[in-house]
């Protein structure tokens, strides 16, 4: 039996307060469930914590992407790439798993009664409270970390970025600078996935910036670290949990800066 004592929720918000969360603000979280430590309630009470302290007016915000994501289709044979266009479902906002990788709280957040999902399926955002829909509607396909993305709107509606014991390195909003940044030089990737529409499930064709790796010259810790640097931001702990707080404009001007200095 173990006998570590376990946070609890009211804990917890008192921590999120101390680092700066509040009512009604809209905050983007990445979170490491594991860095946070046991917690009375589990997962669930992580999130309740979060929107607990945002109250009524507040909004919170992950990524969750679609962890099914055939993206890889147009590098197969053609026998094989027949087979997926016939057989593999379409994303469906409603049923799409978010991906593993970032955070096990965006399946829970995914699932969680009234949240609402951006239609981007590679780029997809779940968000909750009173600016979710406005956050993830007209979610474009092409480009879908830049304008007129939720992470545009993020920006756009004076958001915070939580980091939840979560790497540095996995600070979506970072992706929002590369499409933003004038850079030199910018892959861009296409590929095709399913959707629906109408009803019926479609194929389409997506454009983006290569987002899907690091790149050789910058890490997006690299960045981050740079930020906090200058003093930018506050830290803290919420539970075990080394944390940040970051104002989503003021951190993706800064990126936007550094990489153009840089790469521009």
């Amino acid at each position: 039996m173990s006998t570590t004592i376990s946070h609890t929720r009211s804990q917890l918000m008192n921590h999120l307060n101390v680092l700066g969360v509040d009512e009604g603000q809209i905050i983007m979280l990445h979170s490491s469930v594991k860095a946070v430590g046991a917690v009375m309630g589990g997962p669930n009470a992580i999130l309740q914590a979060i929107l607990d302290t945002l109250g009524r007016d507040g909004t919170l915000m992950m990524y969750a992407g679609w962890q099914d994501i055939p993206d890889f289709v147009l590098d197969l044979p053609i026998e094989a790439r027949q087979v997926y266009y016939d057989e593999h479902p379409p994303f469906d906002p409603a049923t799409a798993r978010a991906v593993r990788d970032h955070s096990i709280l965006a399946e829970f957040l995914r699932t969680w009664p009234g949240a609402e999902r951006s239609l981007n399926p590679e780029a997809s955002m779940v968000a909750l409270g009173i600016q979710a829909k406005q956050l993830t509607q007209d979610h474009p396909l092409d480009y879908g970390y830049g304008a007129g993305s939720p992470l545009a709107k993020l920006v756009e509606h004076k958001g915070k970025v939580l980091m939840l014991g979560a790497p540095l390195d996995t600070i979506t909003l970072l992706h929002y600078a590369e499409n933003r940044a004038r850079m030199a030089h910018k892959n861009i990737v296409r590929y095709q996935c399913p959707i629906l529409r109408d009803g019926q499930k479609v194929w389409v064709d997506v454009e983006d910036y290569d987002t899907g790796k690091e790149h050789a010259d910058y890490t997006f810790d690299g960045i981050a670290r740079a930020y906090v640097a200058e003093g930018r931001g506050t830290q803290g702990s919420v539970g075990n949990a080394e944390s940040y707080l970051f104002d989503a404009a003021d951190l993706a001007a800064f990126a936007i800066t550094w990489l153009e200095v840089r790469f521009g």
